[in-house]
């Protein structure tokens, strides 16, 4: 009897693991559409003063609202619209407001010098949402957003996102001037509290017009296009959590806002529900989230604020949200088992799936590069210490030199999720007049292609090899054993003659590889770099050279100038319309960490470039900021800009103190449970992205899909 109990037990337990029993759709409702997605590591700082990496930004897009966004129109004529979200009317109102152009000290166009002349361009009106509430159902009012300005702006916090709005595109007139009021990093100033900082703020060019209207005065001259494509984010904070959350204790003053659940106020479509550190986010709606109505039956649904295609649809259609941390062999299994709703295949399996319909690729703005830490001190201490065996031949610009020559990028993105080869800083999808000229690549600029030619010596004329500049150009791999092979050699000579190197001994590089754990495509592509390496140094007075990944780095980008490691592996990108401040990435320490600050002092050394025949000397900090905001150059006409962008460029680049290896892109399956509303991509507004995705399945109906398929799903 005992037996036959057991044998009972024994074929319920096999009917329910092997055979997909539907015993849990009573807990799964109809009115249910779970999104359900994946991270190697979960964000930990979506604030929106000093959030850093994508997967911090993917948390703060659910639970706030931009001003405007770009969306589509037409999907077939690929036409885009701006829709208002936050703002509900943006007008420049400069020539009624040319006094604020004085008091607020803008800088006026070169040539210029009666304020009365300019009539557009400095002086906006932002008309706010007045149904706009907080998650807690309180409303937000003008100001909300002058406060949360003055947090972003405050000079004793130095808060990383402030750039933008103290010396960028989107500089306010008088932030500069109040982010510098102040030295935060001067353990003998003591940290003034709020209302002593009030004798200055009134004059920065961000104010209340009244509960619901604000004005926004530029540094400088701003074109309507781009200074919408600014309001395309938000500054937004809540008051009373944001300093609840003040630290006092260290050089700066800081807040644990936008951390956790507890320390998170949502003004999005959604807000965060729970959190497991280090292992799951989830997210449900945001009922007082000012697109949200009712219907007869207590559910929640959002229209579309512009008709898309000719008629209403409705968006934000999931109702619930759930991010999980997972190895790649996890994600996998649950993507094949319908407990995904998207997944990303490792390189070696991608062409598994060319053929499926659900699969999506799509171009990013993003390079991935090799950063380095030169510093000779550095290096050695990094020798003794730090696991690595000899990195300090990477002092060596002929070494470092060569090793972008050895590397065949044609074949190294072979070991990557599709992603394309990089032999520059700014890809394809980078555009410096796309309102005006949507075919303004600056990739694709005479000045542009001749910087890339220069770098790599490819001449093209009637007598080259190379008749036309495209040709060069387009005939570049960044691929040259000989050339690699050759400089091996020089570089060994030279680190032997020094007495840093001893020939022929081992070298062991740690580099900074992965904020997540590391997967099976990260070990592949460091195999191949180390294959390339040993590769140029045959026949050199170099030794063998192992080269080892390390995952689970919370910062690699500061760890590699901090001399913790040799070698980082990273990318910038992003803001594809304003290639012409992409070098303060690289150049200026002081709004940006710069990743190579372990190689080089941008804020001292200097450089000179030929603008109209005329011999011009700036520090590369200086250079990059003299085309945006109210920089010497900001006024200039594209040729100077696109010449001194790709002077930058060049010079950059021929440092070697990063290495560039590939532009990024997404290839991704989606689930059968849901659709993007067009699979035709536009960079205006992706595929329609997130708020319009298209739900084939509820919850319900999708476990039975599920079942019936015996929880393994064919995407081949």
């Amino acid at each position: 009897m005992v037996m036959k109990k057991i044998f009972i037990l024994f074929y319920i337990i096999f009917l329910f693991v092997f055979t997909g029993c539907s015993c849990n759709n009573e807990k799964l409702s109809e009115n249910d559409y779970t999104y359900n997605t994946y991270t190697s590591a979960l964000g930990n700082n979506w604030n929106p003063h000093t959030w850093e990496s994508s997967s911090d930004r993917e948390i703060l897009d659910f639970i706030s609202t931009p001003f405007v966004s770009l969306g589509i129109k037409d999907s077939k004529e690929s036409i885009y619209q701006w829709i208002y979200e936050m703002a509900t009317g943006v007008e420049d109102v400069t020539k009624d407001n040319q006094n604020d152009i004085i008091k607020y000290k803008s800088s006026l166009p070169e040539g210029i010098t009666d304020v009365n002349l300019v009539e557009s361009g400095y002086v906006y009106e932002i008309k706010l949402n007045k149904n706009a509430k907080w998650e807690d159902g309180n409303n937000i009012t003008a100001d909300d957003y002058v406060y949360s300005m003055q947090r972003l702006l405050d000079p004793k916090m130095k808060n990383y996102r402030a750039n933008l709005y103290v010396s960028g595109e989107s500089a306010i007139a008088g932030a500069y001037d109040y982010y510098n009021s102040h030295i935060g990093n001067d353990k003998d100033v003591a940290l003034k509290k709020d209302d002593e900082i009030i004798l200055s703020f009134d004059s920065v060019g961000l104010y209340k017009v009244d509960d619901y209207t604000i004005h926004y005065v530029m540094a400088a001259y701003q074109d309507y296009n781009y200074f919408l494509t600014s309001l395309t984010s938000n500054w937004l904070v809540h008051k009373d959590t944001y300093e609840n959350g003040y630290n006092e204790s260290g050089k700066l003053l800081t807040t644990n806002y936008g951390t956790s659940k507890k320390t998170s106020v949502s003004y999005g479509p959604y807000k965060i529900s729970s959190i497991q550190k280090d292992k799951q986010i989830i997210l449900k709606r945001n009922e007082n989230w000012y697109g949200y109505t009712e219907d007869e039956n207590g559910n929640l649904y959002s229209i579309y604020p512009a008709l898309v295609d000719g008629k209403e649809i409705k968006q934000y259609l999931s109702t619930k949200v759930v991010i999980d941390v997972l190895t790649e062999d996890a994600a996998k299994q649950k993507f094949l088992n319908g407990k995904l709703s998207i997944w990303t295949p490792s390189a070696s399996e991608l062409s598994s799936y060319n053929l499926s319909d659900k699969l999506y690729q799509v171009d990013e703005t993003y390079t991935m590069s090799l950063f380095f830490n030169s510093n000779v001190e550095s290096l050695k201490t990094m020798d003794k210490s730090k696991g690595n065996k000899n990195s300090i031949v990477l002092s060596n610009d002929k070494f470092r030199k060569a090793f972008s020559y050895s590397i065949n990028r044609s074949e190294w993105v072979k070991s990557t999720q599709g992603y394309k080869p990089a032999y520059s800083l700014l890809n394809n999808l980078y555009y410096y007049d796309i309102y005006n000229n949507p075919s303004s690549v600056y990739r694709k600029s005479k000045q542009a292609m001749e910087a890339i030619c220069s770098l790599y010596n490819v001449e093209y004329g009637d007598n080259k090899l190379y008749k036309t500049l495209e040709e060069a150009y387009n005939s570049i791999t960044g691929y040259n054993l000989t050339i690699a092979k050759e400089l091996m050699n020089e570089a060994a000579n030279e680190l032997i003659n020094k007495e840093l190197y001893k020939a022929n001994e081992e070298i062991v590089i740690r580099i900074a590889y992965s904020k997540g754990a590391l997967t099976s495509d990260d070990n592949a592509q460091v195999a191949l770099l180390e294959k390339y390496l040993n590769e140029a140094i045959k026949d050199s007075k170099f030794g063998n050279i192992k080269l080892e990944a390390v995952g689970n780095i919370n910062d690699r980008y500061s760890d590699v100038p901090n001399g913790e490691f040799a070698v980082g592996y990273g990318a910038w990108g992003g803001a594809a319309f304003y290639p012409f401040r992409n070098f303060q990435l690289y150049m200026d320490p002081e709004k940006n960490k710069i990743n190579e600050l372990g190689c080089w002092n941008p804020v001292t050394e200097k450089t000179t470039i030929s603008i109209n025949g005329k011999h011009v000397t700036k520090t590369y900090q200086e250079w990059s900021n003299s085309m945006v905001g109210t920089g010497e150059f900001s006024d200039s006409d594209f040729n100077i800009k696109l010449h001194i962008t790709a002077s930058l460029e060049e010079k950059f680049l021929n440092f070697y103190y990063r290495i560039p290896l590939a532009s990024s892109t997404q290839s991704f399956l989606l689930s059968y449970k849901i659709d993007y509303y067009t699979d035709e991509y536009n960079i205006m507004y992706d595929f329609g992205g997130f708020r319009l995705l298209q739900f084939n399945y509820n919850d319900k109906k999708w476990q039975e899909y599920v079942d019936q398929n015996n929880g393994s799903l064919n995407y081949k």
